[in-house]
C-alpha cells in the first residue's frame, strides 16, 4: 500500500500542481484549509503533511503547532510550503515543528526527493521506537527469571546513550548504543542444555552472523564484556584499545549498580555513586568517563530523575 499524503493549501492550483508531482507515488489526501486539514489528519492518518502557510482562518503554523500538540499524529512529518521570505519561514516553522520547508513556486524533482527523505526517516524512527519496546520488554523478562531485580536493561540502554554522546560519539552512534545493549541479553530467552553456558554466550551465538549496525555493535560489547581499563580483565586488553562502546557499557552498568543499591535521595545516592567509581578510574572504568559523569553531575540527576 503506497505511503499517504496529506496537501493542505487554500488554491485549487497549488492542490493540482502537487497532485501532478505525487500522484503516481502516493496515495493523496487534499485540504483547503486548517480546520480541514486538522479533522482529516486525526481521522486519515497520513504518513505526512505539505502545509501552506497563508490561508484564511488558521494559518499553516497554528495547524503544526496544533497536531505536534496532539499525542497520536504528533509524530507525522510536517513540510511547511511557502511563498514568504525563506528565512522567516524556516525560524517560525522550527518554532511549532516543522520537518522541512518548501518555497513556492515549487521544484517536481525537489518535492519528490523531499517527501521520500522524509517518509524514510519517519519510517525508520517509527521502526527504532518498536524495536526499542519490544527489546526492553525481552530485557525485563529475562531480568524477572533471573530475579536480578537490580539491574534494569532499559534504564542502561539509555544511559549509554546518554553517555555516548557525552564522550563524543555521534547522534547516530550514541542511538545505536542504546539499541545494542539490550540485545546483549537476548540469550536469556531459552535455556541452553550446554552445561555453563552465559546468556552472553548464547547472544553472541545469536548475533555471530551481524557484520553492520546496532546487532553488530552488539557483539563488539559482547566480546569485550569483561575488559578492564588496566588490563587485567578477559580479554586481556587495556586502555584505548577497548572498544568506546565497551567502556561506555562498563561505566554505564558500574553506575546505576551504585545508584541502584544506594540509600537516600537521588542526589545523594548520584554523589555516593560518583565516589565509589572515583575508585575504579584507571582501573576498571576509562577515566575520561568518570570525569565526564563528575562535570555533568547535575545533568545526571536531572537524567535519573526523569528515567527512573
Amino acid at each position: 500500500m503506497a505511503y499517504k499524503v496529506l496537501v493542505v493549501d487554500d488554491e485549487s492550483s497549488n492542490l493540482h500542481v502537487m497532485r501532478s508531482i505525487l500522484q503516481d507515488q502516493y496515495t493523496l489526501i487534499f485540504a483547503k484549509s486548517g480546520e480541514r486539514a486538522i479533522e482529516l489528519t486525526l481521522k486519515q492518518r497520513p504518513d505526512l503533511i505539505l502545509l501552506d502557510i497563508m490561508m484564511p482562518g488558521m494559518n499553516g503554523y497554528e495547524v503544526c503547532k496544533r497536531l505536534k500538540n496532539e499525542p497520536s499524529v504528533g509524530h507525522i512529518p510536517i513540510v511547511i510550503v511557502s511563498a514568504l521570505d525563506e528565512y522567516k519561514s524556516e525560524v517560525e516553522g522550527l518554532k511549532v515543528g516543522a520537518s522541512d520547508f518548501l518555497i513556492k513556486p515549487v521544484s517536481a524533482e525537489l518535492v519528490k526527493s523531499r517527501v521520500a527523505n522524509l517518509l524514510g526517516e519517519a519510517r525508520m524512527a517509527l521502526m527504532r521506537e518498536s524495536y526499542q519496546l519490544v527489546m526492553n520488554q525481552i530485557a525485563s523478562l529475562n531480568t524477572f527469571r533471573s530475579q536480578n531485580v537490580t539491574l534494569s536493561v532499559p534504564r542502561i540502554a539509555k544511559l549509554c546513550e546518554w553517555l555516548s554522546l557525552k564522550y563524543g560519539l555521534t547522534k547516530v552512534n550514541s542511538e545505536d548504543m542504546g539499541l545494542a545493549y539490550p540485545l546483549c541479553s537476548l540469550g536469556g530467552l531459552w535455556e541452553d542444555d550446554k552445561e555453563g553456558s552465559s546468556i552472553e554466550s548464547r547472544s553472541l551465538s545469536l548475533l555471530s552472523e551481524a557484520k553492520t549496525g546496532f546487532a553488530f555493535l552488539s557483539v563488539t560489547l559482547l566480546m569485550h564484556k569483561n575488559t578492564r581499563w588496566d588490563g587485567t580483565g578477559q580479554p586481556e586488553i587495556a586502555g584505548e584499545i577497548i572498544p568506546e562502546g565497551a567502556r561506555i557499557v562498563a561505566v554505564a552498568e558500574l553506575l546505576d549498580r551504585e545508584i541502584t543499591k544506594g540509600e537516600g535521595d537521588l542526589k545523594i545516592r548520584i554523589k555516593n555513586a560518583l565516589q565509589a567509581l572515583a575508585l575504579q578510574a584507571g582501573k576498571i572504568i576509562d577515566p575520561r568517563l568518570f570525569y565526564l559523569l563528575e562535570e555533568n553531575e547535575n545533568e545526571l540527576c536531572e537524567f535519573y530523575s526523569e528515567i527512573s
